[in-house]
């Protein structure tokens, strides 16, 4: 671990909050364009989250009416479940099934179920995510941004973790170590250049947590356009158990 992930988990509730939660709940408001533009309008909403903190395996309810989004990234398994838990669709290396997409190919209901699955596992899993086994992390040069100085952590990813992008970038304040921002290009929807912000930090049980992320494309000189947001997330009541 480098001193920029011990100074940002101390900023975020300190190691001692992690270390015996098992799980992680949240209510998650996911919004915006993106998904009908994607072709599955109806799918998303507020959202009751339960995310595995040791294993990658998450679900969300509702997906759908009245169904439930079921992820697991060892048995590399999307699965929908319906009121009574009887399964209604799945889908069997989701990666795979959306490999060469670009950024205007429609998903099916268990494709988008992958993408705000895993994406939102590494949301609720940060920053204990980092020391996490596989986890590579080394800090690189810092980002000036709105007149703030941001320390920068690139992270690699392991296999067979599920992430946007093998690679990305973590943004956070110099003087407070709350995260800024994310940089990462998303593999399954073209290869789309993506400055993720994050902000409106709030403390839930002494978990420190930003509750506001919006997600925007940025330009090859790392420049985020922020006249247009298609991917919205807001974060609220976020527990850890043990």
């Amino acid at each position: 671990m480098t001193d920029l992930v011990d100074f940002v988990i101390a900023q975020h509730g300190g190691a001692r909050l992690w270390e015996n939660a098992q799980t992680a709940t949240a209510a998650v408001n996911v919004h915006g364009a993106f998904w009908p533009y994607k072709g599955q309008p109806n799918l998303l909403g507020v959202e009751s989250v339960t995310a595995d903190l040791r294993q990658q395996r998450i679900t969300m309810h509702p997906f759908g009416e009245g169904n439930t989004l079921h992820f697991d990234a060892e048995q590399d398994l999307v699965t929908i479940t319906d009121a009574d838990g009887v399964t209604v669709d799945k889908l069997s290396s989701p990666r795979t099934s959306m490999a060469g997409y670009q950024g205007d190919t429609p998903w099916s209901a268990t494709q988008m179920g992958y993408f705000i699955s895993y994406a939102t596992w590494t949301y609720l899993a940060e920053p204990f995510l980092f020391t996490l086994p596989g986890m590579e992390c080394e800090e690189v040069e810092p980002w000036e941004e709105d007149g703030e100085t941001w320390r920068r952590l690139q992270v690699t990813f392991p296999t067979p973790m599920a992430s946007h992008s093998k690679q990305q970038t973590y943004y956070f304040d110099t003087a407070t170590g709350m995260q800024r921002r994310l940089n990462y290009d998303v593999e399954v929807n073209g290869w789309a250049k993506v400055g993720h912000y994050t902000s409106e930090h709030k403390d839930f049980d002494g978990l420190t947590v930003p509750t506001r992320r919006r997600v925007l494309l940025r330009n090859e000189d790392n420049i985020a356009d922020h006249t247009f947001c298609a991917i919205l997330l807001d974060v609220d009541n976020v527990q850890l158990h043990a």
